[in-house]
């Protein structure tokens, strides 16, 4: 459904007759307009109106998630940059963020498609806005008019003659903002859009929030009040229509756009439901339990992904389960062996066989994307997928729109604005818009996000970190058997998009969050040695630095530091690649004693891997000529088979890798290598379910073993002995580092 809220019906009346709305016959206390997939409501001026009638609209609808809200209305103009009154007057624009004036709040909608209309911060307060001869601002009482369009008229009225005027420029924009590139400071004024936010945030998500205003005044001179309007006022109010209809075919376009994706959506629902039923039928004939109902439906989920049947599933448990047996002991025995027939590799092999490529989903077709990223900083997660951008394939539609390319928006927290650092991140990308936030929070923890969706268009945010720096390392990962083994957060999320990575369930956003104060980050570095004596410091532990080095050169700026702390070593992990990665290397300020103290890892998995499951990454050959450049150039290399990533063909695909790794890399240079399978913690996993709920990784029949999730124990030992014993032929075991799952950090010998 598509929820439209406008504040007074003279700002949406032309709208209502263009989408042909009935008025709902109702003893609902707010006026309602319907049509198909709309449920258009007048709320009313002021904050406290607006935000009773969203909640109670949403709630009576029974709102949720993946709902779609429109904020229509008229708004003052109060700042703007160097524009004249004309080319304000009647434009619509984009909100792209709110500030309640009495608390100082504000709020973020994401912005995630290309839409016909220019942005603008918008400011909603208590009272009208004044404005004195001189253009000087202040606010009235609400009370001071009987409606709000009587106001606007008069507002519009009045300001007849500064449109008259060419010169005339709302505001210069504030001072402390000049010389920050990609910061547009126009900024409206009305009564309701905070309360509405925060009230529809309750039941939607703020993705699915789209706040458009339409220019009409400049603030209201109530120096020349009148008391009642003369056939003067009236004239102005049909000016205020002219105004409000100048730009209708683009508001009409969005609103048919929205009704699109509300019936793809509902369509979606529709599947869910059937999917439920079908669910609830199997439990049902297999006695199940509320657990064992889960574990069911987490199996059909997979099953499903893969290309087998609902037909297919159903028909292998009532050939071998259904209607033998009538208690749990024998649905439990049906789920193990479903369980079983679902992994076989003859039935996902068949699969694949006649698909195509059914575990394939979401294929990128970027092919070595980051071979470019590495060498053009500008091309940085700009369409770094076939699948996002402009290439989506909503933009074939007349009424559609495509998504933003990444990083087309970065919020800039308002400490940093002044910053060198900011404007050498700004200068990467020129056609950004800048939106200052008082915190990174502020947009990065936001309620009810959708991972999937912001994960098409993904946001760059750049901020201070404050508090800890330095943590202790995961009992999930290995630590190589090193003492004082930590790692660092410098970004939080990754450039990348695998879709097995642990941080789709940590996060709740998929936009990028830069910390840009490194000199923090040194001074506790030195802390620590001097408490410790050494470290090891992992910097790309839960991202991918490199990838982001021609955003900003966090390695470079380690290298310079190491350099003067000969008690630290860093690793620097990666699933990067190519010609330009080791340009950066060969360039990176070490000395020869410096290179032995940097320990480049690098990620390997097969190339059917890395298509599949590894968005925007480099490839296996980009990779492995990455790692011969470092061998040459003195890094320490570790190569890291970390996550193995279950296939139905997993023995032949990471058997045809190392044959490949053996024979293009130099393993007796090789510092060490780590093995182990993918595992993950319960709380990310279900989160990440949520996030992703048609990923195959994330669907998977895992096994539980102390709040850790992993492949079965037959498969996943089969798995690793497998990569083990074939690397022990290049390598002696001290050097091949194995994930124990039965909880020690790791081990060189089972």
């Amino acid at each position: 459904m598509v929820y439209i809220f406008a504040a007074h019906k003279g700002e949406v009346e032309h709208l209502i007759k263009k989408l042909s709305l009935g008025k709902r016959k109702t003893s609902f206390p707010f006026l309602q307009y319907a049509g198909e997939e709309i449920l258009l409501t007048i709320t009313g001026q002021g904050q406290i109106n607006a935000s009773v009638s969203v909640a109670a609209t949403l709630q009576e609808e029974k709102a949720k998630k993946g709902d779609l809200l429109l904020s229509l209305g008229s708004a003052a103009a109060i700042l703007g940059r160097t524009r004249a009154a004309e080319d304000l007057l009647g434009r619509w624009f984009w909100i792209q963020k709110l500030e309640q004036e009495s608390t100082g709040r504000c709020f973020y909608p994401d912005l995630l498609y290309k839409l016909d209309f220019p942005e603008a911060g918008l400011l909603t307060g208590d009272k009208i806005l004044e404005i004195d001869s001189m253009g000087r601002r202040d606010t009235v009482s609400e009370g001071h008019s009987d409606s709000k369009e009587d106001i606007v008229s008069e507002r519009h009225s009045d300001s007849k003659e500064h449109s008259d005027s060419e010169e005339h420029i709302v505001s210069e924009e504030p001072s402390d903002s000049k010389g920050v590139s990609g910061l547009d400071n126009t900024l409206l004024y009305d009564m309701e859009s905070a309360a509405v936010f925060q009230a529809a945030n309750f039941y939607l998500a703020p993705e699915d929030f789209f706040f458009l205003r339409c220019v009409t005044d400049f603030g209201v001179n109530l120096s020349e009040e009148t008391d009642s309007f003369s056939s003067s006022s009236l004239s102005w109010k049909e000016k205020l229509q002219s105004l409000l209809q100048k730009e209708e075919d683009k508001v009409l376009r969005l609103i048919r756009f929205l009704q699109e994706k509300s019936k793809e959506r509902r369509k979606e629902e529709e599947e869910e439901t059937a999917f439920q039923q079908q669910l609830q039928s199997l439990s049902e004939s297999l006695h199940c339990s509320f657990v064992m109902e889960k574990q069911l439906e987490r199996l059909l989920r997979y099953a499903f992904l893969q290309g087998i049947s609902p037909e297919e599933v159903r028909e292998y448990l009532e050939r071998n389960f259904v209607g033998k047996e009538g208690d749990k002991r024998a649905g439990k025995k049906a789920l193990s062996s479903l369980k079983e027939w679902i992994l076989s590799e003859r039935t996902l092999q068949t699969k694949c066989d006649g698909s195509g490529d059914s575990l394939q989903t979401n294929r990128c077709s970027s092919g070595d994307s980051l071979q470019t990223h590495c060498s053009s900083s500008e091309n940085i997660l700009m369409n770094h997928c076939g699948c996002f951008g402009s290439t989506s394939p909503e933009g074939r539609h007349a009424n559609s729109y495509p998504y933003q390319e990444h990083f087309q928006h970065i919020y800039v927290e308002e400490a940093l604005l002044q910053s060198p650092d900011v404007e050498r991140v700004l200068r990467k990308f020129p056609k950004a818009k800048v939106i200052p936030i008082r915190h990174y929070k502020d947009v990065f923890n936001r309620k009810k996000q959708g991972r999937l969706a912001q994960s098409r268009s993904r946001k760059l945010i750049l901020a201070k970190k404050e508090g800890q720096r330095l943590y202790d390392g995961a009992v999930v990962c290995q630590d190589f058997s090193e003492s004082h083994f930590c790692y660092t957060s410098l970004l939080m999320n990754c450039p990348f998009h695998c879709a097995y990575c642990y941080l789709q369930g940590m996060y709740p956003s998929s936009n990028l969050v830069m910390f840009l104060n490194l000199e923090d980050y040194f001074s506790d570095c030195k802390k620590w040695i001097a408490e410790k004596g050494s470290l090891y410091l992992c910097i790309s532990y839960d991202t991918d630095l490199l990838a982001m080095e021609g955003v900003y050169p966090y390695v470079e700026e380690f290298a310079r530091f190491l350099n003067q702390e000969n008690a630290l070593r860093i690793e620097v992990r990666t699933k990067a690649g190519g010609e330009g990665l080791w340009r950066k290397m060969q360039r990176l300020p070490l000395s020869l004693e410096g290179r032995k103290r940097m320990i480049f890892a690098f990620t390997l998995s097969p190339e059917e891997i890395i298509e599949e499951a590894e968005k925007g990454s480099a490839r296996l050959s980009s990779r492995i000529f990455a790692i011969q450049k470092a061998l040459e150039e003195g890094y320490l290399v570790r190569l890291c088979f970390d996550p193995m990533i279950y296939h139905p063909r997993w023995k032949e695909l990471y058997g045809d890798l190392l044959q490949e790794v053996f024979e293009k890399i130099p393993m007796e240079q090789i510092h060490d290598c780590s093995v182990g399978s993918f595992r993950i913690s319960e709380s990310y996993l279900k989160a990440m379910g949520k996030a992703l709920p048609s990923s195959p990784h994330t669907q998977f029949p895992y096994e539980n073993t102390g709040g850790y999730y992993h492949y079965p124990r037959e498969l996943m030992e089969e798995m690793e002995g497998f990569l083990y014993s074939r690397l022990q032929e290049k390598l002696p075991k001290e050097k091949i580092f194995r994930w124990d799952s039965q909880g020690e950090d790791s081990v060189n010998e089972k």
